[in-house]
């Protein structure tokens, strides 16, 4: 009893507050309380915990073999996705193929167009030719060798007619075998361009097939993440279920606060607003938290209420202490629901935040202490809202 009452003395001169604190009100915690479990209770925390960690396991090899698909699934798509690169190639090399042919088709048809012109004015010539000399055929055919001086003039008129007919009949005939060789070139053209549209419409084809299924494979990735996801968060939830399975195990078989590093819960709902920073100026030995009107202050742990009235400086104060020589300190409170000797549970109500002068609205002002040295209360409390 002196013990704690020295205790809580250098408490108070340390936290430099100007009321003496009320020791004798801090009498050991109830052995029954603070060494207490019942072992039916903590039987049946083991083995919820034991199932708990059997389905975290069939979860995590059900992940590892959904994994192992979706790594599966994207290998068959990488695939799938060169194949259509490279029918996307050879489609190109096709289409360049078929630019070529139609160039060729196009000089083809020009030439073509060009022979037929050339062929148009060869029979006009020819036809102009044959009307300026029919008359003179016909009047040889019927005066016969009549108005010839010699046999050497009919025989040039004869033969200038013929070389003349015969040097027309030889330009179309080469017209004509021109026309023949491009005819067949056309022809050899076109057999090109269906073939190379038969070998386009193959790889269109294959390319199409190609995209449907990489289509159909993502869709199974998305399936599949999607089936990750769900089991990732029910895992989650299982890890979540066993970690609270876990802190009420230790609640049951410990009451060392020490134990419950970085797991207490927070005192409050709430926006931290005030670090902890012991060598500021002023010296901040706590944190505060900004809050709402009326909202609940709570224990971070089992203890007893050493002290519950008002202090200089720090307005309504409630002061636990847990054991161990912990104590936990809430200040700035609008009223509280604990009176002193009592002793409270984690999570129980201990009174509502109230006016926060430094952040100028509703909040709580907290700290952690050992023996009488103020601790970092970041490093205890729950990581989640950090």
């Amino acid at each position: 009893m002196r013990r704690l009452v020295s205790l809580v003395r250098r408490l108070r001169l340390s936290l430099g507050l100007g009321l003496v604190l009320v020791a004798l009100a801090a009498a050991p915690l109830s052995a029954a309380r603070a060494k207490s479990s019942d072992k039916g209770q903590v039987n049946k925390l083991k083995q919820s915990i034991e199932q708990q960690n059997a389905r975290a396991k069939q979860q995590k090899e059900s992940l590892s073999k959904l994994s192992q698909r979706e790594r599966a699934l994207f290998g068959k798509l990488a695939g799938a996705e060169d194949r259509v690169n490279s029918l996307t190639a050879d489609i190109m090399r096709q289409e360049r193929e078929m630019a070529a042919v139609e160039k060729k088709q196009k000089e083809i048809a020009a030439e073509h167009d060009r022979i037929e012109d050339e062929r148009t004015a060869v029979l006009r010539d020819l036809g102009r030719i044959l009307a300026a000399l029919w008359p003179l055929h016909l009047e040889n055919a019927t005066n016969k060798l009549k108005g010839l001086s010699s046999w050497e003039e009919a025989d040039r008129r004869f033969t200038w007619l013929s070389a003349l007919y015969g040097a027309g009949g030889d330009k179309l005939a080469a017209l004509a075998a021109r026309t023949s060789e491009l005819a067949a070139n056309m022809a050899e053209q076109d057999r090109l361009r269906a073939d190379v549209q038969k070998r386009l419409d193959t790889i269109n084809s294959r390319k199409d097939d190609l995209l449907e299924q990489k289509l159909a494979l993502s869709k199974d990735i998305q399936k599949v993440r999607a089936e990750k996801v769900s089991q990732e968060e029910e895992l989650n939830q299982i890890v979540s279920t066993v970690e609270g399975l876990k802190y009420r195990l230790k609640v049951l078989t410990s009451r060392d606060l020490g134990d419950f590093k970085g797991s207490l819960p927070w005192p409050a709902d709430g926006r931290l607003a005030v670090r902890f920073n012991p060598g500021g100026n002023p010296p901040v030995r706590g944190l505060g938290i900004s809050a709402s009107d009326n909202t609940q202050v709570r224990a971070v742990s089992w203890g007893k209420v050493v002290h519950d009235d008002v202090l200089r400086g720090f307005g309504k104060v409630i002061i636990l202490y847990h054991g161990g020589n912990y104590y936990s300190l809430y200040a700035y409170l609008s009223e509280s629901d604990v009176r002193m000797g009592q002793e409270v549970e984690k999570d129980e109500v201990l009174g509502r935040v109230g006016y926060y002068p430094e952040i100028k609205g509703p909040g709580l002002y907290f700290e952690l202490r050992w023996h009488e040295k103020a601790v970092n209360p970041l490093e205890w409390l729950s990581a989640r809202k950090k």
